[in-house]
């Protein structure tokens, strides 16, 4: 889901030209606010060292060309399970030219099949029911799901990876099966929820737990959504960054 600005308006364009520009070049890939503080964190030496890029949760792409905006020298290894997202997907691939490789499954705990629920808006598409009543969902489609640490085995990577997930209140589970994955990886952004949106999805304090027991800790909000509805701002949802401190020697 694309979060909102974190940035006030009027300081958004003097803060983040390339973001801006990317924005108004192609809008439907771009959520000002994330892409925003990626630029500045790189620019500042506070995400070093990554020397690969695991999107979870792909979508069309949006994430991957935001990524390749910023890093365009890493290979992206993108995840989606949804066919008709898989197709828009490899089309970003080849038009901005990204290199890494796409993959037609979603990741979990474990292998096997599993129903993936297709909502009418497909940023919302999730393994788990929906409680918000106002978005019907549409067909079930049965699709592949693997582990990130199975999967990962297989490609030549290393370390130092960049993990991102957005995957509509199933994080807990592809945790769960990426836990050798993350003894080696640098840095993960999880968009996390502070508001119950999908039934037993994983809350924002249950993927902080889990995240500081395998040795990271929360270093930036990179994006957040906000309920404005009936006057209130509360927080929704939220791109949190964590950083390996085991790696630090902080642990």
């Amino acid at each position: 889901m694309f979060l909102d600005n974190l940035l006030p308006s009027g300081l958004a364009i003097l803060a983040a030209p390339q973001a801006l520009l990317r924005r108004v070049t192609n809008p439907q890939k771009v959520s000002f606010g994330l892409l925003a503080n990626l630029y500045a964190m790189r620019r500042r030496g506070e995400i070093t060292g990554i020397n690969s890029i695991w999107d979870v949760g792909a979508n069309e792409g949006q994430f991957a060309y935001m990524a390749h905006s910023v890093w365009p020298e890493l290979p992206i290894y993108s995840f989606e399970p949804d066919p008709d997202c898989f197709e828009k997907l490899n089309s970003t691939f080849k038009q901005f030219s990204i290199s890494g490789r796409t993959f037609p499954c979603a990741l979990g705990s474990e292998n096997g099949t599993k129903p993936l629920i297709r909502y009418s808006h497909n940023v919302n598409n999730s393994f788990l029911q929906r409680i918000d009543t106002q978005q019907e969902a549409q067909v079930s489609v049965q699709v592949q799901c693997t582990t990130l640490d199975e999967i990962s085995n297989g490609i030549q990577w290393g370390a130092n990876s960049f993990l991102k997930l957005d995957v509509q209140g199933f994080e807990l589970d592809v945790l769960a099966g990426a836990v050798d994955f993350l003894a080696r990886c640098r840095y993960v952004q999880i968009e996390v929820s502070f508001a119950s949106s999908y039934c037993s999805g994983a809350s924002a304090d249950e993927v902080m737990r889990f995240m500081r027991e395998h040795g990271f800790q929360c270093v930036e909000i990179l994006d957040l959504l906000r309920n404005v509805r009936k006057g209130t701002r509360d927080i929704t949802e939220a791109d949190l960054l964590f950083r390996n401190v085991k790696e630090d020697g902080c642990w």
